[in-house]
């Protein structure tokens, strides 16, 4: 039987297609339309390309493509919720992700599930937990575990190039 419990951690939710999602508010630095993304040859599928946010160089993920969803090159109306990410030892890092459309921030019913019970792939194991809102369900993401997903993915793909290419 599933527990749950009302969260005293705020979420700032989202949407993909029609699915929700939601992050931990703490990692949301700022939220704005899409603008022009530099995209990056040769980059993994999901890397939309890079944009210049207040002077910096921040990486966007699809999220759609990450995910496995249809995706459309027609991206008006598409937000870009930048997150910044702690790291041990090191300055935190900014990651954009691009959403349809954002929600509310506000705390969630968390139902206390491992999200596997909740048919989520195990190589999607950057989704935390399942929360309930009314009769919908929100797949609430670690943004730690996306960023990590991220970097191993970058370099093998780097490691199979440098073989390929002998360096």
């Amino acid at each position: 039987m599933n527990e749950s419990h009302f969260s005293t951690e705020s979420f700032f939710s989202f949407n993909l297609k029609d699915e929700m999602f939601s992050l931990p508010v703490k990692y949301v630095k700022e939220v704005f339309e899409f603008e022009t993304i530099t995209p990056i040859p040769n980059s993994l599928p999901y890397l939309k390309g890079v944009m210049n946010v207040r002077g910096g160089v921040v990486s966007i993920v699809d999220l759609r493509k990450l995910f496995g969803f249809e995706v459309s090159d027609n991206l008006t109306g598409t937000q870009v919720i930048i997150m910044e990410i702690p790291q041990k030892n090191e300055k935190p890092v900014l990651l954009g992700i691009l959403a349809d459309k954002v929600d509310v921030v506000g705390r969630l019913n968390i139902i206390q599930a491992d999200s596997k019970d909740y048919g989520i792939n195990e190589g999607q194991d950057f989704v935390k937990s399942v929360a309930r809102r009314g009769e919908s369900f929100i797949l609430i993401l670690d943004p730690e575990k996306i960023l990590s997903f991220i970097e191993a993915d970058v370099e093998k793909a780097f490691e199979e190039v440098s073989k390929k290419s002998n360096f």
